[in-house]
């Protein structure tokens, strides 16, 4: 997904820059990379292999605790910061950074009725440019996670946690404003597992709710809160296979201050079902198979009501290898026409060789189609109504063991959108593009205890 906000020239119209913003932003405060922990994406299906990891064992301990600090320094270098296309007088603009990531992670394990999970990452970010739009880039951010679970060894166990974000985005125009983001979730979950032993129990229910606040530092008029309900649930019916079931309904709504600017948000109760069957075929083959329906109930304007769908495979043909493909059907809520319909295809490749290097490859394609949007500025065409976009994201990373206390990363990464949407005026001027393309290198080097 084009995940950027758009802000051209500030002499326009509010109503002309909202409406070239409103397809580059992302819903929900997503993952990003953070220093030198670039995520990679989860495999497409991953049930019934563990590949365990490469890392030696490390960290403070003390009693059930365990402590694992690390800092990550490497340097970046981005072919197209802003997400720019020269088809719209925005010329692609290179830059190199570099991150500091700084990590901690807390927990005291699985054998306590109390069970305490903390992590937190930082996300320090340096430009070496002297071009004020990309060294107004330089930022920190980062996120922490806490999660405690009571009574986690029995058959029916309560949790708390939160989870904080501060995202760092560059806009999608050369501008000093940029798409940093404050994302909040608050919640609790109650789950039912009975069974004497933990570890061998064959059906787990679970029901969540929470409280998310989501803020905008320059983008005001995107700021909202949801309340999020989830019901989960699995049932181990055969030694290696499971009937799952994924279901959620969420109640967002939007804060804006602005009337003018109101005509481009939409409130909604973003409903979704899928249940199917997950786990082992054989030893080496895992799957994935499910089905549902999705509803993006919006107040106003156009709302997605259709089938939902994932079906993945893994195979590992050896202990130290791993290959995943997977094809899904959904919907993500969007600014710009309400929801996004997606369908979207996965291939992963997980390699070690020895405990010395893991390497991880892994490219997904989605085919995107927004819902029709009617509130267009005068003087201002879009070239679709519906825009439909080819999303790429691919990527490839090494991770190195040097010692014990020393690792290494390389990779590279490809991020863009393949589409023929545009924004133009009266006079036929392309005020905005939704096309672009980006690579990005990095390499870094980590110090972990």
């Amino acid at each position: 997904m084009h995940e950027f906000i758009e802000t051209k020239a500030l002499g326009r119209s509010a109503l002309i820059s909202a409406l070239a913003v409103l397809f580059f932003i992302p819903l929900t405060a997503s993952a990003q990379s953070s220093g030198s922990s670039v995520s990679v994406p989860r495999p497409a299906a991953g049930v019934g292999v563990d590949m365990g990891s490469i890392s030696k064992n490390r960290g403070l301990r003390s009693g059930d605790f365990e402590l694992l600090p690390s800092v990550g320094v490497d340097g970046h270098y981005d072919t197209n910061v802003f997400n720019g296309n020269e088809d719209e007088n925005n010329v692609p603009q290179a830059a190199a950074s570099v991150r500091i990531a700084p990590r901690l992670s807390l927990n005291n394990g699985t054998k306590s009725e109390v069970q305490f999970r903390f992590g937190a990452a930082g996300d320090i970010r340096l430009y070496m440019s002297d071009k004020e739009n990309i060294s107004n880039l330089n930022n920190f951010g980062g996120k922490a996670d806490l999660n405690v679970d009571f009574a986690a060894r029995r058959a029916i166990s309560f949790a708390v946690f939160n989870n904080f974000s501060r995202s760092l985005r560059p806009n999608n125009w050369e501008t000093t404003e940029t798409l940093n983001r404050i994302n909040n979730q608050v919640g609790a979950r109650v789950s039912f597992h009975p069974g004497e032993t933990p570890e061998r129990r064959p059906l787990e229910i679970s029901l969540q709710g929470a409280y998310v606040i989501d803020n905008f530092e320059d983008f005001d008029f995107g700021n909202s809160t949801t309340v999020r309900s989830r019901l989960t649930g699995s049932w181990r019916f055969l030694p290696r296979t499971a009937a799952i079931l994924d279901a959620g309904w969420d109640f967002r709504k939007y804060h804006v201050d602005n009337p003018a600017l109101a005509v481009f948000t939409s409130d909604s109760s973003p409903w979704r079902v899928q249940g199917g069957l997950a786990g082992a075929l054989t030893s080496r083959i895992t799957f994935r198979l499910t089905a549902g329906w999705g509803m993006s109930m919006h107040e106003k304007g156009e709302s997605f009501n259709s089938m939902l769908g994932n079906i993945s495979l893994g195979y590992a043909p050896s202990a130290t290898t791993f290959l995943s493909v997977g094809y899904a059907r959904d919907f993500r809520q969007s600014y710009y026409g309400n929801f996004i319909d997606t369908n979207r295809g996965t291939v992963s490749l997980q390699q070690r060789f020895g405990r010395l290097m893991e390497v991880t490859a892994w490219f997904n394609f989605t085919y995107g189609m927004y819902g029709a949007f009617s509130e267009i500025p005068a003087n201002t065409s879009v070239t679709q109504l519906n825009r439909k976009d080819y999303m790429l994201d691919g990527g490839l990373r090494a991770l190195i063991e040097v010692s014990r206390l020393i690792g290494v990363q390389v990779g590279y990464t490809l991020r863009g959108v393949i589409t023929n949407f545009k924004i133009t005026s009266a006079d036929d001027r392309v005020l905005d593009v939704g096309a672009f393309m980006a690579h990005e290198i990095y390499a870094g080097l980590s110090i972990r205890y």
